[in-house]
């Protein structure tokens, strides 16, 4: 092949990628966008050891209940986070498994003494 037929089909190959996945590709920079705060790394870094409660998160990340539900709220809008109520405490854990494996990708990359 030359150059001008492998550039014609990986432009069309990216035409179609991007056309039909517009939605899903603005919907994973908001996600992304999200998680670039250390506060919420930190969320994700405690709830991937399992559901935690408000109080528990506050005092593990070492923010102020105030600014943490924020944080939680943000995360749960975008899908990263879910919670449940049990009695007087919201009980918060990573949505899916596949965000987890995200984050251990992440703790691999930085978070691995060099």
């Amino acid at each position: 092949m030359n150059k001008k037929s492998i550039d014609n089909n990986l432009i069309s190959t990216l035409t179609d990628i991007f056309d039909h996945q517009e939605e899903n590709i603005e919907k994973a920079v908001r996600c992304l966008k999200v998680l670039a705060h250390p506060a919420r790394l930190k969320i994700i870094c405690v709830l991937k050891t399992g559901e935690h409660s408000v109080q528990q998160l506050e005092e593990y990340v070492g923010v102020a209940q105030a600014t943490l539900s924020q944080h939680l709220s943000l995360l749960k809008d975008r899908g990263i986070l879910t919670s449940r109520r049990q009695g007087n405490f919201s009980l918060y854990r990573i949505a899916n498994e596949e965000m987890v494996n995200l984050f251990d990708m992440i703790e691999r990359l930085f978070c691995q003494n060099q």
